[in-house]
């Protein structure tokens, strides 16, 4: 019974420590039960804006891994590469914020890795 019980605590060990759930491989991520509240659009230069996600009504995919978000009458658009977990996890309101990547930042990131490589935000004017 003993061997079980050490078998069944290493793999409860190496499940937390990000082997299996994907935690450690997306730092923004929340428990299952709760969404974010808000979203974090966070520019290279240091700025940043904060989305309700109330106000999140539309998500475009655009091929050549392009998203467009609307929030109320502002757009925000998203260029970079492998951006389908990004996608995924704004659908689903789990995600925190969305880092834009400096010049420096882009080149040290896998080509198989998600990378945002550029964030404009359109205001637009509410009806």
């Amino acid at each position: 019974m003993e061997g079980k019980r050490s078998s069944m605590l290493n793999g409860l060990l190496n499940r937390d420590a990000g082997s299996g759930d994907g935690r450690s491989e997306n730092p923004d991520s929340r428990p299952d039960s709760r969404g974010a509240v808000m979203l974090d659009i966070r520019k290279a230069d240091g700025r940043i804006v904060s989305f309700n996600y109330a106000y999140f009504t539309r998500l475009d995919y655009e091929p050549g891994d392009k998203l467009v978000l609307t929030f109320g009458a502002t757009k925000v658009r998203v260029e970079g590469r492998c951006l389908d977990k990004l996608r995924q996890s704004l659908a689903e309101h789990r995600r925190r914020f969305i880092q834009e990547e400096t010049e420096a930042g882009e080149g040290l990131k896998a080509e198989h890795m998600e990378c945002v490589e550029a964030i404009e935000i359109q205001e637009g004017e509410d009806k």
